[in-house]
């Protein structure tokens, strides 16, 4: 096998992983209309669907493991520092970090919601700040270091014992919530007056605070973080 079709062949794997990375972002249910969603769907119907989908999410991760390794071992024996090479590590790399497979560091802004003169905190609250994250820019994000991505689910169950379901691990809705953006520095000035804006209209009830932070770390996603059941 010559040099040349190596990169060739590995250049293919990496945006056929890319491509399976954007399917599994495409299997999300828009956040905006998450709440509306559920009031609308039987249980049961439900509960299977996101078994399917959980289901597609592990054979996806188990796909882009298998040709992240092939990647590894074609890289190992094309000795030197290949430019073509290294365009297309940095591809692959690119990849991981938009689906969220890859723990990343950076400046951006943390934000914090206590319960304040409320008894809980409602995941509507979560997803309105969620959302206004990413479209403000921000490159990655957590709840709770549980990393978001289109797959996350961030809802409210249970009425004695109230909790928020994130990527299928509970916590109790009266307890505080940390959540931690990383933004390009050129878009973080932006992220950071659309964040407060909102927070000034959330803020009746709940207690929400923003700041700048240097050198955030968000975890990557964890490969059976979404095949976790709760009670």
């Amino acid at each position: 096998m010559t040099k040349r079709f190596q990169i060739s062949l590995a250049a293919i794997l990496v945006f056929f992983i890319l491509g399976l990375l954007v399917a599994i972002q495409l299997k999300n249910i828009n956040d905006n209309n998450l709440q509306e969603y559920y009031d609308n769907q039987d249980l049961t119907g439900l509960q299977d669907k996101v078994m399917v989908i959980m289901q597609e999410n592990d054979d996806l991760s188990s796909q882009n493991q298998k040709m992240s390794d092939l990647i590894s071992s074609l890289g190992a024996e094309l000795a030197g520092d290949d430019e073509s090479l290294q365009a297309i590590v940095n591809e692959k790399k690119k990849a991981e970090v938009f689906a969220g497979l890859t723990d990343v560091s950076g400046d951006g802004l943390q934000i914090v919601v206590d319960v304040g003169t409320s008894d809980s905190i409602k995941s509507t609250t979560l997803l309105l700040l969620v959302n206004e994250l990413r479209s403000s820019g921000a490159l990655a994000i957590s709840v709770n270091d549980e990393r978001i991505v289109a797959m996350t689910e961030i809802r409210d169950t249970g009425t004695d014992n109230q909790q928020i379901v994130i990527n299928g691990n509970a916590y109790a809705s009266s307890s505080q919530f940390v959540i931690r953006a990383i933004y390009n520095e050129e878009d973080l000035t932006n992220g950071l007056s659309l964040i407060s804006s909102l927070i000034s209209q959330l803020t009746a009830s709940n207690t929400i605070s923003v700041a700048e932070t240097d050198n955030i770390s968000i975890p990557g996603l964890s490969e059976d973080s979404l095949t976790h059941s709760t009670s």
